[in-house]
């Protein structure tokens, strides 16, 4: 937001004192980006001094679409981790290589560890979608699982052992992220400038007619039309009356307060996240294919028949 006031006309800013507390808060997000890109980078070192290469998910493969990537606030560091060589699954030997580097890592969630570096949180992604009990996103994770299988890792950033992941695979994984923080949680405006962004950055590498037939085949069209209408009016290239009924329900949901639940643990959690299935029954009705009741039976028989799910990775 800063960055836009500084083009405006003077007239037209806000009063000082706000604009003197957004420079607070962005001098701030400089330093936690450097400080953030710093340990990540020395967590690739480790973890290739062992054989593993690690992929960004989100967080920098987004930042460095923007303009100025350091503005672009990140709460933590989403990985995913592929053998340099061979097939093996290594996602439990990365998080035993940070366990005997000192750092203590919690693996009670069955889609990923998380574990905290010096200024930096880190999940440890062993699924990149929430699949449990869900016969279409086990699909569309074995697609995701395929494509970056068979990444070489050689499209790193600059300076670090970090690598992106297919082009593919971060516009498949954001739409579906996206997805399901809207259904169980809310949306925010940087869900869906994220997206703007990427698809600006990457439009000549995205092969969008398969894209559009993953959005088809894994159920997203009904949402990601309203999402990519909502991006177009935030740039200002669609008008306020441009928007339709059905996005102004989308637009609503963005204003209100996010329905978190990723801070409970435990029954208090399940009881939470179920709370949300009814609160957010209309997302259902309007942007899926599925009633809230369907998806609520899913992940239930997921989290009580399918506690420790598994893919093959090979692909």
């Amino acid at each position: 937001m800063l960055d836009g006031v500084e083009k405006l006309p003077h007239e037209f800013r806000p009063e000082k004192k706000a604009v003197i507390q957004s420079i607070g808060q962005v001098l701030q997000a400089e330093q936690q980006y450097g400080v953030q890109e710093h340990a990540a980078a020395e967590l690739a070192l480790l973890l290739n001094q062992h054989g593993i290469k690690t992929y960004v998910l989100k967080g920098a493969v987004v930042a460095e679409c923007y303009p100025k990537p350091e503005h672009r606030r990140s709460v933590d560091m989403d990985c995913f981790l592929l053998p340099v060589e061979g097939e093996e699954d290594v996602w439990e030997r990365g998080n035993r290589v940070v366990e005997e580097a000192g750092f203590t890592v919690a693996r009670g969630f069955y889609k990923n560890s998380t574990f905290h570096l010096p200024g930096l949180g880190v999940e440890n992604h062993k699924f990149m979608t929430p699949f449990r009990g869900n016969a279409r996103l086990k699909r569309l994770e074995g697609l995701l699982l395929t494509m970056i299988a068979k990444d070489t890792g050689d499209d790193r950033f600059e300076g670090t052992l970090l690598c992106r992941p297919p082009v593919m695979v971060s516009a498949l994984f954001l739409i579906e992220h996206a997805y399901s923080h809207f259904l169980h949680e809310g949306l925010t405006w940087r869900h869906i400038l994220d997206w703007q962004m990427f698809g600006r950055r990457h439009k000549d590498e995205v092969d969008w007619i398969s894209f559009e037939e993953s959005i088809d085949e894994f159920g997203f069209r009904r949402f990601y039309v309203s999402y990519c209408r909502l991006g177009e009016y935030l740039v200002g290239d669609l008008a306020d009356d441009g928007l339709q009924p059905i996005d102004r329900l989308m637009l609503a949901d963005v204003w209100s307060p996010l329905d978190l639940h990723e801070s409970l643990h435990g029954l208090k959690a399940k009881f939470q996240l179920a709370g949300n299935y009814w609160r957010g029954r209309w997302k259902f009705k309007h942007f899926t294919d599925m009633t809230w009741v369907r998806a609520l039976v899913e992940w239930v028989i997921g989290a009580a028949f399918d506690r420790h799910p598994t893919l093959d990775k090979k692909g």
